[in-house]
This record gives C-alpha cells, structure tokens and sequence, in this order.
C-alpha cells in the first residue's frame, strides 16, 4: 500500500494474544544458552535493516489485538526510550527511521501509565465513520455487475429499512414517541458485522443472470435478507417484535405469520414467500447408520442448513450459536456429508478447555501442504477444505478475558 506522501509501506500484523510471551520474544535455553527467536524478534530484525541507496519504503509492525500488563510491559522492559529493542540473547535493535510500531486494540483497560505515555493516541467513534460507506461500496459493485437500475433500488431499500432496524435493535427506537426496550441477541454484534451480513446474503442468493427487476420483488427479497442478517440473531423472545417492526415498516401485504417462518423463494417467477414446512423432506429411516448419526430433518434444521450453505458458498465463516443440545453439531456435519466429496475435504476440531493456540496450529499445519512461497492448500490437490470447529467457546480464558486459540483463530480469519 502507500501512504499519503506516496511512499511504499510494508504492514507485518502481530496478535500478541495468539501466542505465548517466549514465542512472541523468544527464549533463551538456560541450560545449553542457545536462543530461539521469537515472532516479534524475527519480524523485528527482518524490518530494521538500511534500505537500499533512493529506494523509499515505511515499515511498520501492527499490534492487532488485546493489550494486557503482560506482554505489554515486557515491551515496556525490552524497548528503551532511546528506541532500542534489548533480547535476552544480548541482542540490540535500534527501531530505525522508516519503521514504526502501531497499536489496534479496543480499549486500555489493562495498559499501565508507562505504556499510555508512550504511544500518542488515536480514538475512533463507530458514530464517525458507521456502515454506511460499506454499504456504498458493496453498492458501486453491484452496479457495475448488474446495472443502475439494481443499484437504485438498493440504495432506496437502504434508506426504508436499515437505518430504522439498527435503531429498533441496539437503541429500542421503533419510529414512535415511547422508548422500548433494545432488542437482545445471543452474542454481541456491531451494526457493521450486521450490515457486512446482510450484504453477504443478497450476494448469496442474487443470481448471475436476470436478478429481480421489479422493485416490490426485490423488496420482499431485501425483507427476507434483513430478518436473516440483521435479525439472525435475535434471541427467540425478540424475533416476533422484530417481525413485527419489519411487517409495520414496509406496509406491504407479508405473510400473515411470523417472517422468521417464511423463505422467499428466488427460482418462482416472480418470487414469493412460501413456509419453511414446504421445504422439510419426509424422513426415512437408513438401514445402515448408527442411531448417534441420524438427523430427522425439522424445519429449523432444514433453515439452519441452507443458511450455512448460503454463506459456505462465498467461502464466508459461519458462527453457529445455541444452547448445548439444540444439534448444531449434528446440523454441521450433516450438512458437510451432503457436499460434493470429490471437491470438498473436511477437518473437524474439537477445542476443550486445555486447548491451545500451539494444539490448533499443529492441527492446521498437518492437514496443509506449501504449495508456493506464501501459499498453503489442503494435502489433496484440487480440493477446498472446509474446517468445523466444535466447542468454540471451551478454552481456557486468560485474567485479560482473551481465549489464546481464538485470538489465532481471528488472525487467520483476518488474513484471508
């Protein structure tokens, strides 16, 4: 990338909390005093070196990720005033004139006035700058994929309905004079992720050819992307006011029951909603299953279902959340065995309590082969492998409320 001046800049991306603090500074062996460099050690000495005679280039190394008093003030203890990073090998290395050292975190909860002092500071509201100009961005693609008239219409679908859901969720703003109460979800999500998912999902289901010209279809199409991105994850006692604000919103002729209830089917012409019922098969019993593997097909399976593959077909993540025995495992990888097994492999990770971010590296990096310089691919050529984590939420949480195999996990999320 290149900065305001025109200059190259090189960005290294370091999550101090995906590793421990000897793996992030290095180590050095008490008995045979050999020194195995750390990740910050490694890109620290790589990034501090003369730039060649006229070539102009910034590097910088950013810190993505939670700063707590640990690693935090060994960064403190190792890097002087004067700029000079000391290892415990001897080492001195002087932060040179084109290198800089930023820090993203969300807050400083946990960062001692020694760390504060140091770094100037940087404060971003999510009021300044807000969704808005993801959505306009996704929309310019659209309009040079579909034309000015698609894009028009998303624009006005904007301005009728996302703005007035976000306020209906996170502020209980329902366009009326009375104040309620903010919808709840099952985890916390900011408005962005809400509207990155809703662009997601009309990416998913808008086909390549002849999408919806008429704009009362595209409508009842936009209605039922908001109820599964926006409202997706609403928890069971708030979707029917969701419904609702949304069914009072759009003053048009929906179905009479609940939209969490109801699939808007595209291959119709023109489309329509119709029950999720329609679309649950009739069971039939295998004769050569274990009883443990049998799914009867329901109609939150069949929704939860085409849901995940929705979203699997942009190769997207996918979080599913639920109390312990609602079969989201068993929904999972039923799904994963009714894919194309000749072009899908699938590596199923199971995270306890005494997992760590070591355990699902080495996990990865055996089901991985290099196949170029920074590129890695599943061991069976031309195959896409699809990785289900099951217990996301069991590891071990640090006195920094950080669970280290998830801090690497949103690393490499990240990077993709």
């Amino acid at each position: 990338m290149k900065d305001f001046e025109g200059s190259t800049v090189s960005i290294f991306t370091v999550n101090p909390k995906m590793i421990t603090t000897h793996e992030l500074y290095g180590v050095l062996d008490p008995d045979s005093r050999d020194w195995t460099d750390g990740l910050l050690s490694k890109i620290f000495k790589d990034i501090n070196q003369d730039l060649l005679p006229g070539k102009k280039e910034n590097r910088w190394i950013l810190y993505d990720g939670d700063v707590d008093a640990v690693w935090v003030e060994n960064m403190n203890s190792v890097m002087d005033d004067n700029k000079i990073l000391t290892l415990a090998n001897g080492d001195r290395i002087l932060l040179l004139k084109h290198c800089a050292m930023l820090f993203e975190v969300f807050d400083l909860q946990y960062a001692s006035p020694a760390t504060i002092s140091r770094c100037g500071m940087v404060f971003v509201d999510t009021k300044n700058l807000g969704y808005a100009p993801y959505y306009e961005r996704w929309v310019g693609q659209k309009k040079a994929k579909y034309g000015e008239i698609i894009a028009e219409s998303l624009k006005d679908l904007y301005q009728k309905y996302v703005f007035q859901c976000i306020e209906r969720i996170y502020e209980g703003n329902d366009g009326s004079e009375e104040l309620l109460p903010p919808l709840q979800m099952i985890t916390p999500r900011t408005n962005l992720n809400c509207v990155v998912q809703l662009c997601t999902l009309i990416d998913s289901m808008l086909p390549d050819e002849e999408p919806p010209q008429e704009f009362d279809e595209l409508e009842f199409f936009y209605i039922f992307c908001l109820i599964w991105s926006l409202g997706g994850s609403l928890v069971e006692e708030d979707r029917e006011k969701f419904s609702e604000f949304l069914r009072n919103t759009s003053q048009l002729i929906l179905p009479s029951s609940s939209l969490y209830d109801n699939f808007f089917d595209m291959s119709k012409t023109p489309g329509k909603f119709m029950r999720w019922e329609e679309k649950v098969e009739a069971f039939e019993m295998p004769s050569d299953r274990k009883f443990g593997s049998i799914l009867v097909p329901t109609v939150d399976t069949v929704r939860y279902a085409w849901l995940l593959n929705q979203i699997m077909s942009l190769r997207k993540p996918a979080l599913f959340c639920g109390d312990s025995g609602t079969a989201k495992t068993v929904t999972v990888q039923s799904n994963f065995k009714q894919m194309d097994q000749d072009r899908n492999m699938f590596l199923n990770i199971n995270f306890s309590s005494r997992t760590t971010s070591f355990d699902f590296q080495a996990i990865i990096e055996e089901n991985i082969d290099k196949r170029t310089f920074k590129t890695y691919g599943p061991k069976a050529s031309g195959k896409k492998m699809v990785v289900f984590i099951d217990d996301l939420n069991m590891p071990n949480i640090d006195i920094y409320g950080t669970q280290q195999p998830n801090a690497l996990l949103h690393f490499l999320m990240g990077k993709q």
